[in-house]
């Protein structure tokens, strides 16, 4: 009878303390990102792209700066709507910015 209780609480506490680690780990992160408008749980930053992608682009580009991190869907991606920063990150920054993940099934 007493076992139930405390194994709920055990729990309880495991839960919290990951949640918090959690947490700071995303935050710790985040700093490092560049901006990127809100997004929802599932679909990230697809609802805002419209009947008009390029142009909501556009109008978000001009809010967030030139360039912006997206959520679209489960993958992040890079937005960049200026020829400088292009520029830097195709020419300058290329090796940093040209791998790719690794395969699961490889």
């Amino acid at each position: 009878m007493v076992l139930l209780p405390v194994l709920c609480l055990t729990v309880c506490c495991v839960l919290f303390l990951h949640l918090l680690h959690w947490r700071r780990s995303v935050t710790k992160a985040a700093k490092y990102l560049p901006p990127s408008p809100p997004k929802l749980p599932l679909i990230g930053n697809l609802h805002q792209l419209g009947h008009l992608p390029h142009r909501s682009l556009h109008d978000m580009s001009n809010k967030y700066g030139p360039i912006m991190l997206l959520q679209l869907g489960n993958v992040p991606t890079l937005v960049i709507s200026s020829a400088d920063m292009a520029a830097e990150v195709l020419k300058t920054q290329d090796h940093i910015f040209s791998s790719r993940p690794g395969l699961k099934g490889t």
